[in-house]
C-alpha cells in the first residue's frame, strides 16, 4: 500500500494520494505516517508534516530517517539553527552521513556560506556514491566553484542537455531555457512524467509561470525552490488526463 501511494506522490497526483490515505485511516503503519509527512510537507502543511514525522520517531528503525526528514522540514521553514544541529547529529551515523552532509551543504548555500559548503562537500567520498548521488555531488561541486569565483567557463566534459543546471550558470538566455523545457513536450512521456501539448506556446507558458511564482512561497529542497500551481487553461497531459497543473523549479 505505502509503495503505491508513494508512486502517486512521485507522479504528482497529490489529491489521489491524500484520498487513498484518508480512506485507509485504520492502517496505522509507520511507513504510511512517513508518507503523510511527505505529502503534508509538499502541500505546505508544515506543522502537520512535523507531527507525522515526530510520531515515526517512536519506532527505533525509523528514528534516523524521520530525523533527516524533520531536519529538512526545519530548513524549509527557516529554523536553520535547529536544522543544522539535526544534520550534524545524523552525520555521526554512517548510514546517514552522506545525506546529512548534503543537507548541511544545502543549508550553507542557503545562508551563502559557500566556502563552508565547499569544504563540507569535499568530505564526501565521491567514489562511493550511487549514480544519483554522484550526479548531485557533481552539480553542487561546479555550482560552488562558480559561486566562489573559481570557475569562469563551463568544463568541456559537461553536456548542455544532460547537465542543464550547470550550463544555466553560464548561459541564462531564453533559448537555452526553451530548449530545456521543450524536452517535456515528448508525448511518449505522457504516462510517467507527463508532458506538455505538442504545439503549446512555450514562451507564453514561461511568462505565465514567472508571473505566478513572483507572489508565491516555494518549497525549498536543498538548492532548489519548487513552485506548484494551477494555470487558467490546460497545458498538457498526465497519463490520459488533461491537466492545468504545473511545477516550476528554480
Amino acid at each position: 500500500m505505502s509503495k503505491l501511494i508513494h508512486i502517486e506522490i512521485i507522479e504528482g497526483k497529490y489529491a489521489t494520494a491524500r484520498e487513498i490515505l484518508t480512506s485507509h485511516k485504520e492502517l496505522s503503519s509507520i511507513s504510511l505516517k512517513q508518507i503523510w509527512g511527505l505529502l503534508e510537507n509538499i502541500e505546505n502543511n508544515f506543522e502537520a508534516s512535523k507531527r507525522y514525522y515526530s510520531e515515526c520517531m517512536i519506532n527505533p528503525d525509523m528514528q534516523h530517517k524521520s530525523l533527516l526528514a524533520i531536519a529538512k522540514l526545519y530548513m524549509q521553514i527557516g529554523d536553520n539553527l535547529l536544522a543544522r544541529k539535526m544534520f550534524e547529529t545524523l552525520q555521526l551515523n554512517n548510514k546517514f552521513n552522506t545525506q546529512s552532509t548534503f543537507g548541511l551543504v544545502g543549508l550553507n548555500i542557503l545562508e551563502r556560506n559557500y566556502q563552508d559548503a565547499y569544504n563540507l562537500l569535499n568530505t564526501i567520498d565521491e567514489q562511493r556514491l550511487a549514480p544519483k548521488h554522484f550526479k548531485h555531488y557533481r552539480i553542487l561541486n561546479i555550482y560552488l566553484l562558480y559561486m566562489l569565483g573559481r570557475l569562469k567557463n563551463v568544463p568541456n566534459n559537461f553536456d548542455p542537455v544532460d547537465d542543464y543546471m550547470i550550463y544555466r550558470l553560464f548561459d541564462n538566455s531564453e533559448e537555452t531555457l526553451l530548449r530545456h523545457i521543450s524536452k517535456h513536450m515528448n508525448q511518449s512521456e505522457r504516462n510517467n512524467n507527463g508532458c506538455f501539448f505538442k504545439y503549446i506556446d512555450l514562451k507564453k507558458l514561461i511568462y505565465e509561470a514567472r508571473d505566478k511564482i513572483e507572489t508565491m512561497n516555494s518549497n525549498h529542497f536543498e538548492v532548489s525552490d519548487m513552485y506548484r500551481f494551477r494555470l487558467d487553461t490546460p497545458i498538457g497531459y498526465k497519463g490520459d488526463e488533461i491537466t492545468s497543473d504545473l511545477c516550476a523549479v528554480t
